[in-house]
């Protein structure tokens, strides 16, 4: 519901987890696929609408909840289910928690950074 409610907002990740979150999007005709702008370290940032960040989540929740209950198929393989999960589940979580606070701070641009890497010590 939040996400309908943000104007635009950028997602930032590794251009592998990019292309996984536009195959779970697929062809939905409320999403618009963006332009990337690459960033450092094999990174992408993707500007989303509020419609087309609406269409992610629902595409990523059903992935990480519904999916892996009721593979689509019998020749689903397992691991394929469960990587789909983790990183369906991840991405989902990662924006939900962006999103959450998102109108807390108001002003501030929506930017869901999913990069896990440990920061090099100084």
């Amino acid at each position: 519901m939040r996400a309908g409610r943000v104007a635009s907002a950028t997602v930032v990740c590794h251009r592998d987890t990019w292309e996984f979150v536009a195959a779970q999007v697929g062809s939905h005709p409320h999403f618009r696929t963006p332009a990337l702008e690459e960033r450092e370290n094999g990174l992408v940032a993707a500007v989303l609408s509020g419609r087309s960040m609406v269409v992610m989540l629902l595409a990523l929740y059903h992935v990480a909840n519904v999916s892996r209950l009721k593979p689509d198929s019998e020749d689903t393989e397992e691991l394929t289910v469960y990587a789909d999960w983790a990183m369906a589940s991840q991405v989902y979580f990662a924006t939900a928690r962006v999103l959450s606070s998102a109108y807390h701070e108001q002003g501030d641009p929506v930017v869901v950074t999913i990069d896990n890497r440990v920061p090099a010590r100084a």
